[in-house]
């Protein structure tokens, strides 16, 4: 089981604090790094990895060579995987 260490110190299973940024896609809240208590870095990369999961769709990515520089969450949605995800997370099945 991976767990994240945030910079406040909490511990959070990954897939909880997955299932979190769904929910806050779902509800229509716009996706800071200060609302999820992530420095920049951690949160481009929690971004892509979501995106790269295939659970939202939507987000633009600033790239310089291999360096992510910034991410555009303006306009982000869920995909069908990112919807059975929370399904599955709320039946208990995850």
């Amino acid at each position: 089981m991976k767990y994240i260490i945030y910079e406040s110190g909490e511990v959070m299973e990954e897939k909880e604090r997955i299932y979190i940024v769904l929910k806050l896609i779902e509800a229509g809240v716009p996706l800071e790094k200060e609302a999820l208590e992530l420095g920049e870095e951690d949160f481009n990369e929690r971004m892509e990895e979501i995106f790269d999961d295939r659970l939202v769709e939507n987000i633009i990515f600033t790239r310089s060579g291999n360096r992510l520089l910034g991410v555009n969450t303006q306009g982000v949605r869920l995909t069908r995987r990112g919807k059975d995800f929370i399904f599955l997370k709320e039946a208990g099945r995850m």
